[in-house]
């Protein structure tokens, strides 16, 4: 791979750095998104949405936001 090479932050430009990208891998299956991987076969169970926003380690905006946490209902 060469310089230049590889995912960007939109905002600022700078490389994803390796715990940027270890939190997407965290996330998502190799084949596609973080429910199903693209094959819906391909979990059992619902996997659980991202609560936690992916941000740029060098600007620290968010590149992708997490789901927000699901609220019991208090009656």
């Amino acid at each position: 791979m060469s310089e230049g090479d590889g995912a960007t932050c939109p905002f600022c430009g700078a490389a994803w750095s390796e715990d940027m990208l270890a939190q997407l891998d965290r996330f998502t299956m190799p084949s596609g998104c973080a429910c199903c991987g693209g094959a819906p076969g391909a979990h059992a169970a619902a996997a659980p949405l991202p609560t936690e926003d992916i941000c740029c380690a060098a600007c620290g905006r968010a590149i992708y936001r997490g789901f927000a946490a699901k609220q019991e209902s208090q009656s």
